[in-house]
């Protein structure tokens, strides 16, 4: 799997899906792109849409902290995911989130540490 690292936007609000015994928190990122062209930065027509994933604390933190349209940066690893029936099955590209930043360009963002079980 590959390491990637994206920045772009919440298209939604997360969203949290049971798998067995482990919440995963699933949203999508939209990314503007582009390349430089003799010099000048050029936006590609159509932004690209990253899947995201994001499981136990980070995922729950993702969930109750992130909302549509925020600006965030994240880093993880990348897979190809499939679904549907055969015949019609679709696939994409899938981020397994390791970290997720929120970006302060637009935002001011209070910082809560969670508070640790003590045994």
């Amino acid at each position: 799997m590959a390491t990637r690292t994206i920045t772009g936007n919440l298209a939604a609000d997360p969203e949290v899906v049971q798998a067995g015994n482990v919440s995963i928190t699933k949203f999508r990122v939209i990314e503007n792109t582009g390349e430089y062209r003799s010099g000048k930065f050029v936006e590609h027509d159509t932004p690209t849409t990253h899947f995201v994933e994001a499981k136990f604390e980070l995922g729950q933190n993702a969930a109750d902290s992130l909302h549509k349209g925020d600006e965030v940066t994240v880093t993880g690893s990348e897979h190809t995911n499939s679904w549907g029936e055969e015949g019609d099955k679709q696939y994409g590209r899938v981020i397994d989130a390791d970290q997720i930043g929120v970006s302060l360009r637009r935002a001011i963002v209070t910082v809560t540490k969670n508070a640790r079980d003590e045994k």
